[in-house]
């Protein structure tokens, strides 16, 4: 998701969206932790679940380190604390209740979205978790383990000033999204249907991160912003009035964590890992914490995406 990284933890500045550490650039691999973030409630811990660990591959065993893809700037989701490093949000949470449950450390890194697969493939990565949906494209390179369900939405500068009321209404209009992600596709799919319909097509506006996407919208340089609704529900939150969302959410699909196809064991342990976070509990704790219980899917399938 993040080419140049912005810090992706928002603070709210004189009524608009400001950045802790414009510019940054992405931490050396390993650098990111897996720490917690906003408090809202204890979490509990999860205890070692045998039958997980003995379907986890020798190498993870060995090392004890899982390495995982993640492109931090993707509130609630995955951003970056006030030092930079530490990645918080609900996936760096999950990550951590599922290495208790595998006896493992899951290993952050930042990583460019649009390159998080490639990565995966390349053995650079074990998994990603990184609010990813579970498409039937991306199936034909990873297996998903999925562990929510999200859609697309639209998010506009506070009275809406150019009118967009949902996704045949972008026609025309500067649509800023992060590059390779979910809103980038949607926008593709929505200008075809523009130019099709003899309407102008959308003036897409393809940014290295999500937080960038947010602030060209903040800047009046884009119209709106198409994403997963999940972040642009915490950037709304957040703006103190300067963002709202339009229409419903659109599109819903699975979020899966992805792991590469050559590796069925680890798909299995994982899965059987997230079924014990969510049987322990602390999963619902995780749901409450960062305000996502809409998005709950409990049952981890794996690929279970149909689109």
């Amino acid at each position: 998701m993040r080419l140049s990284q912005i810090t992706a933890r928002t603070i709210l500045g004189l009524g608009v969206l400001a950045l802790t550490a414009a510019g940054c650039a992405a931490p050396d691999e390993g650098d990111a932790g897996s720490s917690g973030g906003k408090s809202a409630g204890a979490v509990g811990t999860v205890s070692k679940d045998d039958a997980a660990i003995a379907k986890l591959p020798a190498n993870l065993k060995t090392s004890g380190t899982v390495r995982v893809a993640s492109g931090v700037s993707f509130p609630p989701m995955e951003f970056f604390a006030a030092d930079n490093k530490t990645v918080e949000g609900f996936d760096a949470d999950l990550g951590k209740a599922l290495g208790e449950a595998l006896g493992v450390n899951f290993e952050f890194s930042n990583v460019n979205f649009d390159g998080i697969i490639g990565g995966l493939e390349a053995g650079r990565y074990d998994l990603a978790i990184t609010s990813m949906l579970d498409k039937k494209v991306r199936q034909e390179k990873v297996d998903f383990v999925d562990y929510l369900k999200s859609g697309v939405a639209i998010m506009v500068a506070k009275g809406n000033p150019a009118k967009v009321t949902g996704a045949d209404s972008l026609c025309g209009h500067k649509v800023a999204v992060e590059k390779g992600s979910t809103g980038d596709l949607t926008v593709d799919d929505v200008s075809a249907k523009c130019t099709a319909a003899g309407k102008p097509a959308v003036e897409k506006q393809p940014f290295p991160d999500q937080t960038s996407a947010v602030t060209a919208l903040q800047s009046s340089r884009a119209d709106a912003v198409v994403a997963l609704d999940l972040t642009l529900a915490y950037n709304v939150k957040q703006s103190n009035g300067a963002f709202e969302v339009v229409g419903e959410p659109f599109d819903t699909l699975p979020i899966g964590i992805a792991i590469p196809k050559n590796n069925p064991d680890l798909r299995d342990a994982v899965q059987l890992a997230l079924k014990k976070v969510v049987a322990s509990g602390v999963y619902d704790q995780l749901l409450a914490k960062w305000n996502l219980e809409k998005q709950a899917l409990k049952d981890a399938p794996i690929n279970s995406g149909t689109a």
